[in-house]
């Protein structure tokens, strides 16, 4: 999953200037003023029922897609979530912490979630927010059902040269105004790979909605004024603009918590714990990090060292220079299980299969 980018300093104003042509949409906070068709609902847990086994129930009156925790100091050392499908509960599906927020889930369709958390053993479901997001079905973005590999592949905008085919943030529907995360300028030395966790049982023509729940999270729930993630790739292949500049140029991205300075983060939407990522999800994210290595100058197959600049407690703590691989998964620089054991498994082959790419010219 991802983690909360340092909050960056004033950047150069020019790098605003980008490849995306942006929307028109409602200004303001999500819950007064969303995008067309998005809804947000907040329910603060200590006013939901809780059982004996410290299980705290949140029955909706809006239906959501995609949820979400949310809470003022010390994270849960421990949350777990699940909703219900049809007449019984589905899985339990524990959630990677973040500063103020769980990662976000994406569900389906639902009205219902049960939800455990503790802190050094002790229930603290009364400290949490629920938020459900329902980002808008139907709404804008044009042709992002057809995966590239099908008849119709998803409208793009004329880009950076040699990048691979890219759904851009007008085309999946990011709401501008919620942008509010000053650009800062970065060297990317390494691509890292996560997983947005949630469930894999969505359809492809559902994809850009997941985006756009992600961007209202991160945005606005969490309050780091954009998307974490450079890019996203679906389980069909469809690459999404993530970052605001993060194809035009180099930013700083908000993925993994201590290393978000020199890296280009890519995550697999889908949860690749239990279960293997596409080749189509592979390939489309070797053939994005080659390319963004390749514009760096930086070999997909090689290792670079990156200095932390994680809080005490973190994997590496600030100050401490990791010798990392050129592409790696978020797990080898945070304790998180991100980005899925099956998805960790793959590492191996989309470096490759960046390095074949590089090699070719493809990039």
């Amino acid at each position: 999953m991802r983690s909360r980018s340092t909050r960056p300093r004033l950047a150069a104003a020019a790098l605003l200037t980008l490849a995306v042509l942006p929307i028109t949409g409602p200004s303001g906070a999500a819950e007064t003023a969303p995008e067309p068709g998005t809804q947000t609902v907040h329910i603060p847990l200590r006013d939901t029922a809780r059982d004996r086994s410290s299980v705290r129930e949140v029955r909706s009156d809006k239906p959501f897609d995609m949820l979400g925790l949310t809470w003022k100091g010390r994270a849960p050392d421990h949350i777990e979530v699940r909703v219900r499908e049809g007449e019984s509960w589905g899985p339990w599906t524990r959630l990677d912490t973040e500063d103020g927020g769980s990662e976000p889930m994406w569900t389906g369709r639902s009205t219902d979630a049960q939800v455990r958390a503790s802190s050094r053993g002790e229930d603290i479901t009364d400290q949490l927010n629920f938020v459900g997001i329902d980002p808008a079905e139907g709404a804008p973005p044009p042709q992002v059902s057809a995966p590239p590999q099908i008849s119709a592949p998803p409208q793009v905008s004329a880009q950076q040269a040699g990048m691979p085919p890219v759904v851009t943030r007008a085309q999946w529907g990011a709401d501008e105004s919620k942008m509010t995360w000053p650009v800062e300028p970065t060297t990317t030395k390494a691509a890292v790979v996560h997983h947005t966790a949630g469930t894999n049982d969505y359809t492809c023509d559902r994809s850009a909605e997941l985006v756009r729940g992600i961007y209202q999270y991160h945005a606005v729930e969490l309050g780091w004024g954009d998307i974490g993630y450079h890019a996203l790739v679906d389980k069909c292949g469809t690459v999404f603009e993530g970052r605001t500049g993060g194809l035009a140029g180099d930013v700083i991205g908000g993925h993994v918590r201590g290393f978000n300075r020199n890296t280009f983060g890519i995550s697999m939407m889908g949860n690749y714990d239990g279960v293997t990522p596409t080749p189509e999800t592979v390939r489309s994210v070797a053939e994005m990090a080659a390319w963004k290595l390749d514009t760096a100058g930086v070999p997909a197959d090689g290792s670079t060292r990156l200095v932390s600049e994680a809080p005490e407690g973190s994997k590496y703590p600030a100050g401490q220079e990791v010798s990392l691989p050129t592409i790696f998964g978020h797990r080898d620089a945070a304790y998180t299980a991100c980005p899925g054991k099956r998805g960790y498994d793959q590492l191996g082959a989309i470096r490759a299969q960046a390095a074949d790419a590089q090699r070719s010219g493809r990039p």
